[in-house]
Parts: structure tokens; C-alpha cells; sequence
């Protein structure tokens, strides 16, 4: 009996020790994809989106020759998709006269750089100085929980905007349907330096050590992004600049001077370009006025870019 009961307890005390430490132990959490503990560089568990490196690379190839395919369907084919004249013109002699139409039509003259960068420039510049207010962004797991801030002020940006190219436009200076007549070499501008600075971020976050939950594969990991909150002298934020300014500031001001175009060939705007018009300002004016919201449901890296252009 006495023998029943020393074991009894012997047992019953190196069990509870024993559950009691495995009890007490944490597991290591994966969060936003981030094994807890790890280094936040390395992605101990990743999981590759868009078909990986074979799909992102379809994409970075396709993509922009599906926007010149389009370009040269609105401006040399009265809309339509563009095909071969006839059964008996071959493909390679179609594909031929398409990138003729391209290197004729978006060749990336000088002019266009300076458009498109004098605007991009510029509105670094507003993001910069003008007015705003300061949201906080989601915790940061891997940081401690730390929430980033960020500087919001699109809607003075917008307006700002608005009121500068209307006074180049009425002036002379710069007439806002050049953005229609030379849309094929902006296009081509913007195509390229799209790449360009992705490039650049990626390379600077490599030889910087900023990198964030890489997967080792090059070319996947320069499309997904490689520094998790790219900023430039640390204060402008690359994803926040690219998710507005740049494409739907782009997009209205094309459509604003579509509607100049008209109004100076023809004397009225049609109102199917006043309806589109509208649409894209209040698209773009909800998006300023809702800046603030916007990093609070950021929830993946994104590669400061690339071509919300």
C-alpha cells in the first residue's frame, strides 16, 4: 500500500510538472504571414500568390503590352481590337505593323518626360508642405506593435492641382488636352518609370537591410515588394503616394482634358465625357477626402509603384 501511494504521488507530481510546462509554454504565432520570433526579413512560411514567379513574370510582360494592344485599338483602329487586314497577312508581319504603330505613335520622347515627371515631382511636393492631418496605421506584429503615422492630405492636393492646371490651361501655358494628344508617349513614360523606381526600391531596400518576409526568388519578391513601408527622407510614404495621387489625379486630368478637347474643337462637352468627368472627380475626391482610412486597411506589402500608374 505505502508502495501504491509513493508512486502514486511520485507520477502524479512528475505528470503535472510535466503538463504544467507544456501548458505554460507559448507557441510561436504566424502573423500577417510572420512566424513570431523570426527574422521579419525571411518568410519561414511563404505563400505565393498570382501563380508565382512564372505568373508575376506573365503579368510584368503582359500587362504592358496589353495597355499598347489597347492604346493602338483607340487610336489607330476607331476603337476596335486590333486584327490582321486580312486572312493572308501573317502573324509575324501583324505583330510587325503593331510595334511600328508603338514605336511611331508612344515613343517616349522628351516632352513626355517632362510631363510626367514635372507632375510627379510636383505633387511630392504637395504631399510634402501642404496641409493635413495624421493617421496612425495598422500594428506592426514584427515591430512590437508599433503603428506608423501617416501624413494625409490629398484633398488640398487635389484642389491644389485642379486650380494650378486650369490657370496653365486658360494662360497657354499648358493646355490639358495635350495629355490626349501625346497620351501614347506619356503612357510609355509612365510604363517605364514604373520599372524604374521598383527597381530602385527594391535594390535600396536590399543594400539597406529593409527587407520584409522575402522568399528567396527574385523576381516574385521584386514584384510583391521587398520593404514592407518604403519612405523617402522618412516622411513621404511610397504607398501612400501611389495609391492616389498618381493614378486617379492622372486619370481625371486625362478625362478633364478630353472635355477641354471637345469644348475647343466643337464648342460643347458631349455629355457622355461630362458624365465620365464627373464619375472620375467624384471617384478621386472620395479617395482624398478618405486618405485617413486608407493605411488602416493596408494588410500586405505592396512594391512602391509599380504601375498605379
Amino acid at each position: 500500500m505505502d508502495t501504491i501511494k509513493v508512486n502514486g504521488a511520485a507520477n502524479g507530481h512528475a505528470n503535472g510538472h510535466a503538463n504544467g510546462k507544456t501548458q505554460g509554454k507559448k507557441e510561436a504565432r504566424i502573423i500577417d504571414g510572420w512566424l513570431e520570433g523570426s527574422d521579419p526579413k525571411t518568410d519561414q512560411n511563404p505563400h505565393y500568390d498570382f501563380g508565382g514567379t512564372p505568373g508575376v513574370t506573365a503579368m510584368m510582360i503582359g500587362f504592358p503590352l496589353l495597355m499598347y494592344y489597347m492604346w493602338i485599338g483607340a487610336t489607330y483602329y476607331d476603337g476596335k481590337f486590333p486584327t490582321r487586314s486580312s486572312p493572308n497577312q501573317s502573324y509575324g508581319d501583324f505583330f510587325q505593323h503593331l510595334f511600328n504603330l508603338a514605336y511611331t505613335g508612344a515613343f517616349p520622347h522628351v516632352r513626355a518626360w517632362l510631363i510626367y515627371w514635372v507632375f510627379f515631382i510636383v505633387q511630392g511636393v504637395f504631399y510634402l508642405t501642404l496641409p493635413g492631418v495624421y493617421s496612425k496605421g495598422k500594428p506592426l506584429a514584427h515591430m512590437g506593435g508599433k503603428q506608423l503615422p501617416y501624413y494625409c492630405n490629398g484633398v488640398w492636393s487635389f484642389y491644389t492641382s485642379i486650380l494650378l492646371a486650369l490657370g496653365l490651361h486658360v494662360t497657354g501655358i499648358f493646355k490639358l488636352y495635350t495629355l490626349i494628344d501625346e497620351f501614347g508617349p506619356i503612357m510609355s513614360v509612365a510604363i517605364i518609370s514604373g520599372f524604374l523606381v521598383s527597381i530602385v526600391a527594391y535594390v535600396s531596400a536590399l543594400a539597406r537591410g529593409a527587407q520584409h518576409r522575402m522568399t528567396g526568388h527574385h523576381v516574385y519578391d521584386f514584384f510583391m515588394g521587398a520593404e514592407l513601408n518604403p519612405r523617402l527622407f522618412g516622411w513621404l510614404d511610397f504607398k501612400m503616394f501611389f495609391e492616389v495621387r498618381l493614378p486617379w489625379f492622372i486619370l481625371f486630368f486625362t478625362t478633364l482634358g478630353g472635355c477641354a478637347r471637345q469644348y475647343e474643337k466643337y464648342g460643347y462637352v458631349s455629355g457622355e465625357m461630362g458624365f465620365l468627368l464627373l464619375a472620375h472627380w467624384l471617384y478621386a475626391n472620395a479617395c482624398c477626402k478618405g486618405e485617413e482610412m486608407i493605411p488602416t486597411t493596408w494588410y500586405v506589402q505592396s512594391q512602391a509603384r509599380i504601375i498605379h500608374l
